[in-house]
C-alpha cells in the first residue's frame, strides 16, 4: 500500500474513532473532558519499509493532568539529553524497545546495547512498529481493569478495524490478550513457557505480560525480551520454509504444465533412405534424421 493512502486512511478512521468516543469528564465543574488519544502506527514511511510489521496491543495511558492527546509523537522521542530512556517512560518502554531492537537485529538480550548511554541506538526502531491502547482515554499509574473492559466492549469494533488497518505480522499484547480471545477464534498455541504463544492466519500471537509488570510477574526483563524474540525467530523461519515450499510447488507446476503445452514427441522415418512411412502421412516437420517431412505429436 502506498504511504499517502495508508495515512489517509488511519486518518480517517481515527476521527470516526475518536466522534464515536462518549468521553467521560476530566472536571465537572468546568466541564472539561477526558482526551481523545490517538495511537497505531508510529511512522507510516518506517513501518512500511519494516521488514516484519510488529504490533503492541497495551490497556491504557498513564497521564494525570489530561495533557496527553497522540502517543504517536511522544514514541518517536523517548531519549533524553542525557541519550538515555526517559524515566517517565522507561518502565513500560525500555522492555519494548529492547525486544523490538532484538527482533529487527536478530540478537538476543545478552548482546543489545544497554539503554544508558545508548538509548538513541536502541529506540531506533520504535518509528517502525505500532502500538495501540485498548482504551483511548488516560488512566493513572494502575488501570481500572473494569473501565478497559467496558471500553473494549462498547467499541470493539472500532479496535478491531484499527487492528486491521495496521494489518500486522506479529502482535504482542502486553496483557490484553483477554479482550480478543473472541476475535481470533480457532486460533493454534504453538508454545508457552513463560507465556502463550499462539499462530492465527500466518499471524503471530504473543499472550505475554505488560512490560511494566515483570517484577509482579516475577519475570526477568532478559528472559522477557528473549522470550519474544525467539517466537519470533522461530516464526519466521518457519514461514520462510513454508513460502519456500510454496515457491518449489508452483515452479513444478509450471514446469509440468509447459511441458504439457510445449514438449513435441518427434517421430522418426521407419526407413534408412528417408521415404516416407505411414507415420509421415500428415507432414508437418522435418525428420531430424533425414529431412524427409515427417509427422509430429504434440501432447
Amino acid at each position: 500500500m502506498q504511504k499517502e493512502n495508508l495515512e489517509q486512511q488511519i486518518e480517517n478512521h481515527l476521527k470516526r474513532f475518536e466522534q464515536a468516543v462518549d468521553l467521560p469528564f476530566f472536571n465537572e465543574q468546568t466541564g472539561e473532558k477526558m482526551k481523545f488519544i490517538r495511537d497505531g502506527i508510529i511512522d507510516v514511511a518506517e513501518y512500511l519499509k519494516a521488514p516484519i510489521k510488529i504490533l503492541w496491543i497495551l490497556k491504557e495511558a498513564n497521564s494525570s493532568d489530561n495533557s496527553l492527546d497522540e502517543m504517536r509523537v511522544c514514541l518517536k522521542k523517548l531519549h533524553n539529553d542525557n541519550n538515555n530512556i526517559d524515566v517517565l517512560w522507561g518502565p513500560t518502554w525500555r522492555p519494548i524497545a529492547y525486544a523490538t531492537y532484538g527482533i529487527f537485529e536478530d540478537m538476543n538480550f545478552a548482546d543489545i546495547p544497554e539503554m544508558n548511554g545508548n538509548a538513541q541506538e536502541v529506540l531506533k526502531y520504535m518509528p517502525s512498529i505500532a502500538h495501540i491502547n485498548v482504551k483511548k482515554y488516560a488512566g493513572g499509574s494502575s488501570e481500572n481493569q473494569k473501565e478497559v473492559q467496558q471500553f473494549y466492549s462498547k467499541y470493539k469494533e472500532l479496535i478491531h478495524e484499527q487492528m486491521e488497518v495496521i494489518n500486522p505480522d506479529i502482535l504482542i499484547f502486553g496483557g490484553t490478550f483477554g479482550y480478543f480471545e473472541e476475535y481470533f477464534e480457532g486460533v493454534e498455541k504453538v508454545q508457552e513457557r513463560l507465556f502463550p504463544i499462539y499462530q492465527w492466519n500466518n499471524k503471530l500471537l504473543i499472550d505475554t505480560y505488560h512490560p511494566n509488570g515483570l517484577r509482579g510477574a516475577r519475570i526477568k526483563q532478559e528472559e522477557y525480551c528473549d522470550e519474544i524474540i525467539n517466537a519470533v525467530r522461530k516464526w519466521k523461519q518457519k514461514t520462510q520454509k513454508q513460502n519456500a515450499e510454496r515457491l518449489t510447488g508452483g515452479l513444478a507446476q509450471a514446469g509440468q504444465w509447459l511441458a504439457r503445452k510445449f514438449v513435441r514427441i518427434w517421430k522418426f522415418c521407419a526407413r534408412p533412405n528417408g521415404s516416407e512411412s505411414p507415420a509421415c502421412a500428415k507432414p508437418l516437420e522435418r525428420c531430424r534424421q533425414c529431412g524427409e517431412s515427417v509427422r509430429t505429436l504434440t501432447e
